[in-house]
């Protein structure tokens, strides 16, 4: 099933629209209908001292919040009425606490999200637009790095494969991106053997169920060498010189992820390449 539906969730902390630029021709290429969710972003109330500002003070955030949301809508309008009228908007309100529960909502109603790789402060939160379309829509979420400059995708893959149900799902989600008869790397990395792993050859059974959809397919079994899995997935890619990286999302917690990282979190915080992720 080809994709039909992208969506694409900012929010009034976001300055730059190069993203929807990304997204558009995305949805140009996958002749995919493209909407984007404005989320403005409301001030919290501040507390000092335990005891919650006065109502002036409080009145003056709620003022200068709205006078940002407004004019974060006005640039937006502009830009979209005049770069890329094709694009349906829609509008919501929310405190920044509750970005990625929006994101969940309108994420639901796509076949995927495409959204921007964090940067390390990740003051505009993309981060937690990621886990609300993973956690909370249910919807496999496409990472851009933000120099991405807009190609074909899906010609070239590389699957990271670790046997587990979170890669199963993302490499079935990902076969409507890919193109016909793409060729496909399926890379694991300190693979062990059993039947309860990656049985007596690891990647055989998964590239073997790949060729069957008619695929090209190359196995790669890496060794970490001391590097983190996210650093060995990236950098056999690049080996492999493919357009995208496809990979099961957080295996882990949330909060685990964020505190000991991961290969996914690795990869959203640093890939050259478009990183796609299902769970």
């Amino acid at each position: 099933m080809a994709v039909r539906d992208i969506s694409v969730c900012i929010s009034s902390l976001e300055s730059d629209f190069a993203l929807l630029h990304q997204a558009a021709a995305l949805s140009e290429a996958w002749a995919a209908h493209l909407s984007c969710c404005a989320i403005g972003i409301q001030p919290a109330p501040a507390y000092s001292d335990g005891m919650i500002g006065t109502m002036e003070v409080v009145a003056a955030q709620f003022q200068a919040g709205e006078a940002e949301i407004l004019k974060f809508r006005k640039d937006l309008h502009i830009h979209i009425k005049e770069k890329l009228p094709a694009i349906e908007l829609r509008e919501t309100r929310a405190f920044a606490a509750g970005i990625a529960d929006v994101t969940s909502v309108y994420a639901r109603y796509a076949d995927i999200l495409v959204t921007r790789m964090p940067e390390k402060s990740d003051t505009v939160r993309h981060g937690e637009i990621i886990e609300g379309g993973l956690f909370g829509g249910g919807r496999p979420v496409l990472v851009l790095p933000k120099d991405w400059k807009p190609a074909p995708l899906g010609a070239r893959v590389l699957f990271a494969w670790d046997s587990s149900r979170e890669a199963s799902r993302a490499i079935h989600d990902a076969l409507p991106l890919l193109a016909p008869g793409a060729e496909v790397c399926v890379t694991t990395v300190d693979a062990q053997i059993g039947w309860k792993k990656h049985g007596e050859a690891p990647g055989l059974d998964i590239a073997a169920h790949l060729a069957r959809h008619g695929l090209r397919v190359t196995v790669r079994n890496e060794d970490s060498l001391g590097k983190p899995v996210g650093q060995r997935l990236a950098d056999s890619a690049n080996d492999f010189n493919a357009d995208m990286i496809v990979m099961g999302a957080y295996r882990h917690s949330k909060l685990a992820q964020r505190l000991i990282g991961g290969p996914s979190h690795f990869l959203i915080s640093g890939s050259p390449l478009p990183v796609f992720l299902s769970r």
